[in-house]
């Protein structure tokens, strides 16, 4: 018995065309977004058996959910605690704003490395416990056998992933997500007991990562970092060999801990 979540990235948005630090900074879906998450919904109507949408409720986000719950006339709901990490003083800024104002910053990206949270700045233990709670408290509500979309965005999804498979030694961008794509986690309640004793823990297994197949063609902005782009994956996995170091991985399975 198992549970799915359709992890999706929210639309092409005006802050990502003109190359800016969004961050918890709201910024509109382009008509190139907005036709990207009408292809999202097609496929997912499709390929996916889903009873619900969930979505950050930066607008983004917010209308690509939209777009896919009309498309699936599904039910929608908002979490804010999906909503893009708050970068402080660097939301809304561009790269070379950012460079200019704040050098420590790029030299960090560059490297995919940790950095001390600037002052306003979430901070990434922050990011990743919310986000956790978040998706802990969508597979509590949902029943075995069912599917959820999940909409939201780059920072989220890192750290979903990260959270899920127990990795905590790649750097803050261990995924790259390109606009509208697709990402699926299927889950199984393990025979052993959780570390906490109240819940069964759950076993992960990535189907899915960054597959852009539906939207290929009209993909123009990538995930770039200060030169540390990671080359969007399109239907591959991180092999057994790379998973394996990582504690929740065992037998094609990531088991939480």
């Amino acid at each position: 018995m198992s549970k799915f979540l359709w992890l999706v990235r929210h639309g092409e948005s005006l802050g990502n065309l003109e190359q800016r630090i969004q961050g918890s900074d709201d910024s509109p879906l382009t008509d190139l977004g907005r036709q990207q998450a009408r292809l999202v919904a097609a496929r997912l109507a499709e390929e996916a058996q889903l009873s619900e949408v969930i979505a950050s409720s930066l607008s983004r986000a917010a209308e690509t959910g939209q777009i896919i719950s009309q498309t699936m006339n599904l039910p929608l709901r908002f979490d804010p605690r999906l909503n893009e990490y708050n970068f402080g003083p660097l939301n809304g800024l561009t790269r070379e704003e950012i460079a200019r104002r704040y050098p420590e910053v790029p030299a960090a990206w560059k490297a995919n490395e940790f950095w001390d949270p600037l002052p306003g700045e979430e901070g990434d233990p922050a990011l990743e416990a919310r986000v956790k709670a978040a998706i802990d408290d969508i597979l509590d509500g949902m029943i075995e056998e069912t599917a959820v979309a999940v909409v939201t965005h780059g920072g989220v999804l890192n750290a979903c992933l990260r959270t899920t498979l127990g990795i905590v030694d790649r750097g803050w961008r261990t995924f790259a997500f390109d606009n509208a794509s697709v990402s699926l986690l299927q889950i199984q309640a393990s025979a052993r007991a959780s570390s906490s004793g109240n819940l069964p823990a759950r076993n992960y297994r990535l189907l899915l990562l960054n597959d852009i197949s539906h939207v290929k063609e009209i993909i123009r902005v990538r995930p770039t970092w200060f030169g540390s782009r990671r080359a969007p994956i399109e239907k591959q996995l991180p092999t057994t060999q790379e998973l394996a170091q990582y504690p929740n991985f065992a037998l094609g399975w990531l088991e939480e801990e």
